[in-house]
């Protein structure tokens, strides 16, 4: 409908169903009519990163994946990670800029070099 509450006849086409690269993502969101404003909201949702951390402490991997997995997204550890059983664990983070955003609020107030983590997610996700 639109602003005068009229129907709004569009030509319909077949539906189709293609992979959109991240940096098109916005041009796709106005093609689609989207508003200014959802977009604004939904741009951090459209680009995934997997990043991985080297030699996290793992209380630190445990704080880590927790809050990824609360934002949505995930981050693999050593298996023996959960219950301390390594001192240290690679850490393979997979999420949208909106899930790292979440992790990054947290993070900062975290012991175990948690501050340090937070800085260089920072530089890498480029927020």
């Amino acid at each position: 409908m639109n602003k005068k509450g009229k129907k709004i006849n569009r030509k319909r086409k077949r539906a189709r169903c293609a992979i959109i690269p991240e940096k098109q993502a916005v041009k796709e969101m106005r093609s689609a009519g989207a508003y200014s404003a959802g977009i604004k909201i939904m741009r951090d949702k459209a680009v995934f990163r997997i990043i991985k951390l080297n030699e996290v402490k793992s209380p630190l991997a445990n704080i880590i994946k927790e809050n990824m997995l609360s934002a949505g997204g995930d981050a693999a550890v050593h298996k023996l990670c959960c219950a301390c059983l390594v001192d240290y664990t690679d850490v393979v983070l997979m999420g949208t800029i909106e899930q790292y955003k979440y992790l990054l609020k947290r993070l900062g107030k975290q012991p175990y070099g948690g501050v340090v983590i937070c800085k260089i997610l920072k530089k890498v996700i480029k927020v």
